[in-house]
């Protein structure tokens, strides 16, 4: 029994530092959140029988302090909220990594290409759709694009006119733990997380936005590498069991 144990422990522990590289691998990355194993006893007739891995949580709920951007059109949410993103399939996902920038044809878009999704005509509720900034106002190019703290879309042409091309929408869930992740930074909603809510900055729970900042990574450097070097001692300590076992069936095996 105590190789089956030990063999479910070297399965546990392998999880545990996979999910702790790849925290500390991404300490630098906007909007990461950290991930945590979680393990649970396993029992069988009512007699322990090792660890059981239950899969990496991220601590979603756990804003990054918030570090100053090159781009004044860069964003970094302070409290709850998601940013709403539209990828090539039309599918919506959800971020807390405020990159923007305005691409080729008008559309506003994070550093992967996918684009923001807010309210137009001064909607602040309702049904949210991509966020579109026009080239030109029917005579004059496009001279500039900036944002506010409420997330409004200003676009600024040749002839010194102005336009509110949109504004970017928030989103929240009742179960933000039960998303789904599809990278570090990016989420998709899922049935436990409940249906997004939609808003705009400061509105019902939802946070402020500050310009020209991003969010850094939550993860604690210091307090991965202390867990680094315990899960590594847990390894070193199921691999010895596993040795002390395949000695003892050797002398048994040899001694028959």
């Amino acid at each position: 029994m105590s190789f089956n144990i030990a063999i479910r422990g070297l399965n546990a522990v392998s999880a545990q530092l996979n999910t702790i590289s790849n925290n500390i691998a991404n300490a630098d990355t906007v909007g990461f959140k950290s991930g945590r194993e979680n393990f649970s006893a396993l029992y069988v007739n009512g007699t322990g029988n090792g660890v059981l891995d239950q899969g990496a949580q991220q601590s979603i709920d756990a804003n990054g302090s918030l570090v100053s951007s090159s781009s004044s059109l860069d964003m970094a949410i302070s409290g709850k909220g998601f940013f709403v993103l539209h990828d090539s399939n039309g599918s919506q996902k959800f971020s807390r990594a405020g990159y923007v920038q305005v691409d080729k044809d008008g559309k506003l878009v994070n550093n992967t290409g996918l684009q923001y999704e807010g309210y137009q005509n001064g909607a602040t509720t309702g049904a949210v759709s991509p966020i579109k900034v026009p080239q030109t106002n029917g005579e004059y190019d496009l001279s500039g694009v900036s944002l506010d703290e409420q997330g409004n879309v200003q676009a600024t042409y040749t002839d010194g006119s102005k336009l509110t091309a949109g504004q970017v929408a928030l989103a929240s869930f009742p179960n933000e733990d039960q998303l789904q992740a599809e990278d570090g930074t990016t989420w998709s909603a899922t049935g436990e997380s409940g249906a997004a809510q939609f808003g705009v900055a400061q509105s019902g729970v939802l946070g402020s936005l500050h310009n020209g900042s991003l969010e850094s990574s939550n993860v604690d450097l210091t307090g991965e590498l202390v867990n680094l070097m315990s899960a590594q001692r847990n390894y070193q300590a199921n691999t010895k069991v596993i040795s002390t076992d395949s000695s003892m069936f050797t002398a048994l095996f040899q001694a028959i």
